[in-house]
């Protein structure tokens, strides 16, 4: 018997969903609740040898459908919409339907590698929701100041009062994220070895836990990329370009710009890495960048040795 691997896209809306199965071409839809999700689920069980499915972040209307497949131990994997859209023009595909996308998410995943997404417990879920709304109610808090420059008159007084809700509310959210890490043993401990790096606070343990999740499992080019740190050639012929950073998880390196300034202030070994990239010469952002990049390869090999050292233990 053949063996065929099987991929699928899936184009996910509110409503409904599409998929597309290749190399079979077979297309459907489904109603995005827990009975179309169960209607798919029983089609792709009625075929073997299916490798990856493959869909694109929609602001949280795939979670259900991510969740459910997870569950049913099929490998699931999530990429870059900015990226698949730039694959289907390189194929010539310049229409966009639901369908059309569907099969667009399978032939990506067929050519291109992908990462599988894990299973999350329902603690990293709250946390991650967490995560969430501190950043939501943070870009909040930036719009209702920079309003606040701008009005003279009574309607300050209602911006004021806007963010006084707003600022609280950061602070509940920020108290329940403490909380949900006491609650759960492995996200503490994961954590307290992440704060165990000067810079690296309670909010930014919580950012990498919730959004690079996969610290541990990475070498040192995957981390950099990951987080878009790492210095992108631009040659040709005989041209020498500049080397840039682009790409990777931009919430993440945020996160780690402001935890490199400390740590290049209170750590005696990254303040002597940073200084010696400026004595060589490197403008300042860019020594602070490798600062983060060398932050990045520290905290992946801590996560290494306890992630090896609970699958021991577990074992």
């Amino acid at each position: 018997m053949t063996y065929t691997s099987r991929f699928v896209g899936l184009d996910i809306s509110k409503s409904s969903f599409d998929i597309c199965l290749l190399p079979d071409c077979v297309s459907a839809s489904f109603a995005n609740s827990p009975k179309g999700i169960v209607d798919c689920l029983a089609l792709l069980h009625s075929f073997e040898g299916i490798e990856r499915l493959v869909l694109e972040p929609t602001g949280g209307y795939e979670r259900l459908v991510v969740d459910t497949f997870l569950a049913a131990a099929l490998p699931v994997a999530k990429v870059n919409a900015k990226q698949v859209r730039q694959f289907a023009r390189a194929c010539g595909q310049l229409s966009k339907t639901d369908s059309i996308d569907a099969f667009i998410l399978a032939d990506y995943g067929r050519r291109m590698e992908t990462r599988l997404l894990k299973a999350k417990s329902p603690r990293q879920e709250q946390l991650a929701d967490l995560v969430t709304r501190y950043r939501q109610l943070s870009h909040m808090i930036v719009q209702e100041k920079n309003r606040r420059e701008k009005v003279r008159n009574s309607a300050r007084d209602w911006i004021e009062k806007s963010l006084t809700f707003l600022l609280e509310q950061r602070k509940q959210v920020i108290k329940a994220m403490e909380a949900c890490l006491a609650s759960d043993k492995e996200l503490k401990q994961q954590a307290d070895i992440l704060m165990s790096l000067k810079g690296i606070g309670m909010r930014t343990a919580c950012f990498l836990l919730a959004d690079l999740p996969e610290l541990g499992e990475l070498n040192k080019a995957q981390g950099a990329k990951l987080v878009g740190v790492a210095p992108l050639n631009r040659d040709s012929g005989l041209m020498r370009g500049k080397r840039m950073i682009a790409g990777g998880r931009k919430q993440i390196r945020d996160a780690l710009y402001v935890a490199a300034l400390p740590a290049i202030r209170f750590d005696p070994n990254m303040k002597a890495f940073y200084e010696k990239l400026r004595e060589r010469g490197k403008p300042g952002k860019v020594a602070l960048v490798a600062v983060i990049r060398k932050m990045i390869i520290i905290l992946n090999a801590r996560m290494r040795e306890y992630k090896t050292t609970e699958l021991l233990l577990d074992q």
